[in-house]
């Protein structure tokens, strides 16, 4: 099951296999296309997928506050934060270790009502998963 995000061709965040662990946290793959930049990894990891759709859908409601998925343990993060004219600015941060670390932080601006069917999605993930 599949949660896509798709403002244009370039302006993407595919979240996939979705893996619930048994602390209430959880993983998935993700996919991102911002712009020239792309990033994917089978392994992200966060804490609340539950926590992250209700401020999502309380930041789409209010048009104000933030959400953000990440993992305690970790640097990396999605995070939606409301701006004015019901914009929701999309950034995130990821990294790869290595022998030489890479890091990418990408974003986006994209209109509020492409919110609705990704949280629909979201949600769906969670009955079917985190149930």
């Amino acid at each position: 099951m599949d949660v896509e995000l798709k403002i244009q061709p370039d302006k993407k965040i595919v979240l996939s296999s979705f893996v619930n662990i048994m602390d209430g946290s959880g993983s998935c793959s993700l996919s991102i296309q911002s712009g020239r930049f792309s990033y994917s990894t089978g392994e992200f990891y966060f804490d609340c997928l539950y926590k992250f759709t209700n401020e999502v859908k309380q930041m789409y409601q209010s048009l104000s506050g933030s959400a953000e998925l990440n993992y305690h343990y970790e640097r990396e993060y999605l995070k939606f934060e409301a701006k004015s004219m019901g914009h929701i600015e999309f950034s995130g941060e990821f990294i790869e270790y290595g022998e030489i670390q890479q890091e990418l932080s990408c974003g986006f601006i994209f209109d509020q009502s492409y919110l609705p069917n990704f949280i629909e999605q979201l949600e769906r993930v969670i009955q079917t998963k985190y149930s």
